[in-house]
């Protein structure tokens, strides 16, 4: 079939908590639906998954931006985080991961979009890999695990598309 892109079945997993901590370090505002469609570029998208931590000590904080999230067309996972000292601790990686092997494996998906720079998801990534699956990562170059980098299908960095976004230059002098 001439005209259909050889990978054309996408399915992006957002890890909240790392890639707004990363927008946040840099002082950008993620619009979220034009993330996606700048993600998915022209392919076909089956489904947007994003695992959002709740902190505990004030759980409906985040209920204006989990709404967000819904209406910018993402299905959004909340995990209640526990209390760890003075701040909370909510770890998503086991969930992610058991959603991008669900989509792998069950849902027909060509790509993968992985949007995080945590190297813990390294293990998902080459088992998909292993599987014929083109993992793609996105994330802030300077918050990006290298290795994950390296062993992913490609690489989407954040930064070009935040800068071209704001109309920044790329050139820091």
């Amino acid at each position: 079939m001439t005209g259909i892109p050889q990978f054309n079945r996408v399915a992006v997993f957002v890890d909240h908590a790392n890639i707004n901590r990363s927008a946040r370090d840099q002082s950008i505002e993620i619009d979220y639906q034009a993330f996606l469609e700048y993600l998915v570029a022209g392919r076909h998208l089956i489904e947007a998954i994003t695992h959002v931590p709740v902190d505990p000590r004030n759980p409906s904080a985040m209920d204006q931006g989990i709404e967000e999230l819904w209406l910018a067309g993402y299905l959004v996972k909340p995990k209640l985080g526990k209390i760890a000292g003075e701040t909370y601790k909510c770890n998503v990686d086991v969930e992610m991961t058991i959603d991008m092997l669900n989509a792998g494996l069950d849902m027909n998906i060509d790509t993968i979009i992985l949007v995080s720079g945590d190297g813990d998801f390294l293990p998902v990534v080459e088992y998909l890999r292993g599987r014929g699956i083109r993992v793609e990562v996105c994330g802030f170059e300077a918050n990006m695990a290298r290795e994950l980098i390296l062993k992913s299908s490609g690489c989407i960095i954040a930064d070009e598309y935040f800068n071209q976004e704001h109309g920044e230059e790329f050139d820091e002098d």
